[in-house]
């Protein structure tokens, strides 16, 4: 029997490996046995996690952008300085 923390785990390790599956091959090239197998799991696995496809891709959507928008803003300058440093290099990244 899995705990709840388990359970989780597994949920946020379905997540990404559908988001990255979806992100590859577009929503429309993605079925469900191409992300359970993706998974390493079964199609009825992964309706234990989720209701249906739609909400599989919502959640894991909302999760993985979640997930980018906190590893930006964790590396995001904090002291005015730095703020300005950064602001000031913005062009040349694009440049490159």
């Amino acid at each position: 029997m899995q705990t709840e923390e388990q359970h989780n785990k597994r949920k946020i390790e379905i997540m990404e490996k559908c988001y990255e599956c979806y992100a590859e091959h577009g929503l429309t090239g993605t079925g469900i046995q191409m992300l359970a197998d993706a998974c390493g799991c079964t199609k009825g696995n992964l309706y234990s996690y989720f209701k249906n496809l739609d909400e599989l891709i919502i959640e894991s959507t909302d999760y993985c952008m979640t997930k980018v928008e906190d590893d930006f803003m964790a590396k995001a300058p904090t002291d005015p300085q730095d703020v300005m440093r950064f602001i000031n290099e913005i062009p040349y990244w694009t440049a490159e």
